[in-house]
C-alpha cells in the first residue's frame, strides 16, 4: 500500500552468471566513471585486465589499438593515446608511452606494490634500465 518496492527480479546471461560464479568479474575505481572519453574507459579496463596481480604490463601501440576496437589511423590512435598519457588521467594505472618502442607501459599507482614487484624483479620502474 505504501508503493515501495518489495522485490526485484533480473535476468543475466549465462556468460554473466558463470563469471560471477567464478569470480572472474573485476572491480572497477569508482574515478573510472567520471572519465569523458570512451578511450579512456577503454584503456582503464585493458589496465585492470591486463595488470592484474602485476605492477606493470606493456603493449604495443597496434596491438593496444586492435584491443581497444579502434578504427582510426595508427597515427591518430597514437596521438591519441600520447594524449591520455600525458592528462594522466586513469585511475589506478599510470599510463607512459615509449617512442622508441613505439608501445605502451601502464603501472599501478599504489606505490608499495609497484616497489614491491620491483624488488622482486616482476617489474621495473619507469625509466629504469636492466643491464
Amino acid at each position: 500500500n505504501n508503493e515501495r518496492m518489495i522485490a526485484v527480479e533480473i535476468t543475466m546471461s549465462d556468460w554473466l552468471f558463470n563469471a560471477v560464479q567464478a569470480q572472474e568479474v573485476l572491480t572497477i575505481h569508482r574515478n573510472y566513471f567520471r572519465l569523458r572519453k570512451p578511450l579512456e574507459r577503454r584503456l582503464y579496463e585493458l589496465a585492470r585486465k591486463h595488470c592484474g596481480k602485476q605492477a606493470s604490463w606493456s603493449i604495443g601501440l597496434e596491438l593496444l589499438r586492435e584491443k581497444c576496437g579502434a578504427h582510426s589511423h595508427i597515427r591518430s590512435f597514437r596521438s591519441q593515446a600520447i594524449g591520455i598519457a600525458s592528462s594522466d588521467v586513469l585511475p589506478e594505472y599510470r599510463m607512459l608511452y615509449d617512442r622508441e618502442k613505439d608501445q605502451v607501459t601502464f603501472y599501478m599507482r599504489d606505490a608499495q606494490k609497484l616497489l614491491a614487484a620491483v624488488a622482486s624483479g616482476k617489474s621495473k620502474l619507469p625509466g629504469a634500465r636492466r643491464d
